[in-house]
């Protein structure tokens, strides 16, 4: 079966909130039934929920499998600036902006197990080529149009490292220089 990051998530996600409801449950009861706590009945309550929970989890992941979800690589968050998932953090090795003769950015993933990750950025930015390159794989972004319609709308929003901002904006200047000409 193929992974899929996003159903991955969800699922981790979902797990984890069930596994908590159901220890906030049983604390509740041993803390409002001391002494049933002690005995058999509250054994035997304690038992039916694990029971009851671990239905409610085995059912949820038997549904995530019947749905195919997109995996988004970026969100925005609470105050609307737009950050990377989890997933996408952990492969990207680097982002280049540059020019040859045309302005361009790559994004270098590690392992050419990550493409559907690069796919889906390259679905959230509405162009690109994905290539291989040694172990490495790679999303390119190339051509003034390509970087003004696509890549500039998705970085202004994001918060980019301290490291990266400057190279950015430079980037980003003469990308507009370009295509006022």
């Amino acid at each position: 079966m193929k992974t899929n990051p996003s159903r991955d998530q969800l699922q981790r996600s979902l797990d984890r909130r069930n596994k908590h409801l159901m220890i906030s449950t049983l604390e509740k009861f041993e803390d409002m039934f001391p002494d049933l706590n002690n005995g058999r009945e509250g054994g035997i309550f304690k038992a039916y929920i694990r029971t009851a929970f671990n239905d409610v989890i085995r059912a949820q992941r038997d549904e995530l499998i019947d749905y195919e979800i997109d995996y988004r690589p970026l969100r925005l968050t609470d105050d609307n600036i737009l950050a990377m998932t989890q997933t996408l953090m952990s492969t990207v090795q680097r982002i280049e902006f540059d020019f040859r003769d045309e302005p361009y950015v790559k994004i270098y993933c590690s392992g050419l197990g990550n493409r559907r990750v690069l796919d889906a950025v390259r679905a959230e930015m509405g162009t690109g080529i994905i290539t291989e390159e040694g172990d490495m794989i790679l999303l390119e972004i190339i051509g003034v149009q390509s970087c003004v319609d696509c890549v500039l709308p998705i970085m202004d929003k994001y918060r980019l490292h301290a490291d990266v901002r400057p190279k950015y904006s430079k980037w980003r200047t003469e990308v507009i220089e370009r295509y006022r000409r």
